[in-house]
């Protein structure tokens, strides 16, 4: 536990996320989590697998990458994105390799289908490329035109000086980033109509071209600030570099148990879990919407809700625990008038400490939620078990039996139903989360006492088990 405070500590105090981070460090961006990939189909990764065969040739260009994440983040600049894929652009080429926009796309899909990178951080690379290429392709010195509608409704409430002070000259990247600046001036906007998307783009139309018109900013930045206002795949960034970077280095396996560890013996073996997506035509992976939702503070957070289970139930691999005592003490008025005081002591037995460890896991959930740092984002039990896998709590051979915590307390359905799912799934899998000396067949014998059911009562409403007193 002191070691879970400390590192929650850590980060919530800790001025400079990146300071000092090594070599061996920047390796935990190798991919350990997703187990298919969701960015490009399996016939891309048959083709660059097939176009990279100089295994030489492909180690280097690993350690190019590796060591230009280094660089950027021991760099005591900014942690521009831009100046991320610059450094990248130069590495390659020192070392003799191709640096066009679809080569570096390539070297990307190479490193992701050898999981030395993510899904996540080759999305985050990709769109990155994708606007720093058609940045550069800007006609910066094109006229402008200006509008035929002055619309001084929308220059009324927004003073120009206080938005565009920061775009007196384009930002370096190094002191200061374009990609952040831009957000903030698009978000500083304040607008009469409903505050959506579009509303915003036509306002910020209308500023960037009066901040022109009044020499607040030059004619090369007013084309780059339409270029960023046009971007489609800027709008449609939900996780940034540096967010990447803070959970990679500061809640990624920063959990595993000390006697159990963390080993992926074979990825492409593992549960697809993580990997799946939310809906069928979307590109969002569980572990995608896991860094969309939270920072590494709150994926810590979730995680310490699965720890605490685990330990209530005696199966933390780094806990000893003892069989639960509800402890009750009374006070009783004797023929003489005195009071005497008794205790009694209930033993739990293992299904009601289970039942209960569930119970309080719920209840967890719900403190949770209610704390400010979750204002405006629901929890759910799924993110709850992606976050234990993240930070290396719970393994990938664990998950097939972990979501079936879920079923358990699913309000969705039936007691029957809940329990004849959970005992019958777990034939097959792990038993990591049930309290020795359970398995396999000790959960169906429980299964069958729990749901001795006859056929004109399917609800399990009347089938209690008198010995378990937790339900």
């Amino acid at each position: 536990m002191k070691r879970q405070l400390a590192l929650l500590l850590t980060l919530i105090f800790c001025g400079n996320l990146f300071a000092s981070v090594s070599l061996e460090e920047v390796k935990r961006i190798k991919n350990d989590k997703e187990v298919m990939i969701s960015s490009f189909s399996k016939q891309e990764k048959e083709r660059v697998l097939a176009l990279y065969n100089d295994p030489e040739k492909n180690k280097k260009l690993t350690s190019i990458f590796y060591n230009t994440v280094y660089e950027f983040l021991n760099d005591d600049a900014k942690q521009c994105e831009a100046d991320f894929y610059s450094r990248l652009e130069k590495n390659l080429a020192t070392d003799g390799f191709q640096n066009s926009k679809e080569d570096i796309i390539d070297h990307l899909k190479f490193l992701r289908a050898t999981n030395a990178i993510d899904d996540i951080l080759y999305d985050i690379i990709v769109a990155i490329s994708e606007d720093t290429q058609a940045l550069r392709a800007v006609d910066l010195k094109a006229p402008h035109y200006k509008p035929l509608f002055s619309h001084k409704n929308r220059l009324e409430k927004n003073v120009l000086e206080d938005l565009y002070w920061r775009f007196k000259s384009w930002p370096d990247e190094k002191t200061s980033c374009s990609t952040q600046e831009y957000i903030r001036l698009r978000d500083s906007i304040i607008t009469k109509e409903a505050d959506s998307k579009r509303q915003r783009e036509r306002y910020l139309k209308t500023l960037n071209s009066e901040a022109l018109t009044k020499g607040l900013i030059s004619l090369e930045t007013f084309h780059k600030l339409e270029y960023y206002r046009g971007s489609k795949i800027l709008e449609k960034r939900n996780i940034w570099l540096n967010d990447y970077f803070k959970i990679i280095f500061n809640a990624k396996n920063r959990m595993i148990p000390i006697s159990k560890g963390y080993e992926v013996k074979n990825l492409d073996l593992e549960s697809k879990y993580s990997s799946e997506k939310i809906q069928r035509f979307s590109s969002l992976t569980r572990r995608k919407v896991l860094y969309q939702k939270y920072n590494e503070t709150q994926i810590i957070i979730l995680a310490q809700i699965m720890q605490k289970a685990s330990k209530r139930m005696g199966v933390d691999p780094d806990t000893t625990s003892s069989t639960p005592v509800i402890v009750q003490e009374y006070s009783t008025i004797n023929a003489n008038g005195e009071r005497e005081i008794s205790v009694e002591k209930i033993e739990l037995d293992t299904q009601s400490q289970y039942n209960l460890a569930r119970r309080l896991l719920r209840k967890d959930l719900v403190d949770a939620q209610m704390m400010s740092l979750f204002n405006n984002i629901k929890i759910t039990y799924n993110d709850v078990v992606m976050a234990s896998l993240e930070v290396g709590y719970i393994t990938l051979e664990d998950i097939e039996f972990v979501v079936k915590y879920d079923d358990l307390w699913n309000p969705e359905t039936t007691k029957f139903e809940r329990m004849s799912r959970f005992v019958f799934s777990v034939l097959g899998y792990s038993t990591f989360f049930l309290p020795p000396p359970w398995n396999a067949t000790a959960s169906l014998a429980l299964g069958i006492i729990e749901n001795v059911v006859d056929g004109n009562n399917r609800n399990g409403a009347n089938n209690d088990n008198p010995g378990t007193f937790i339900e």
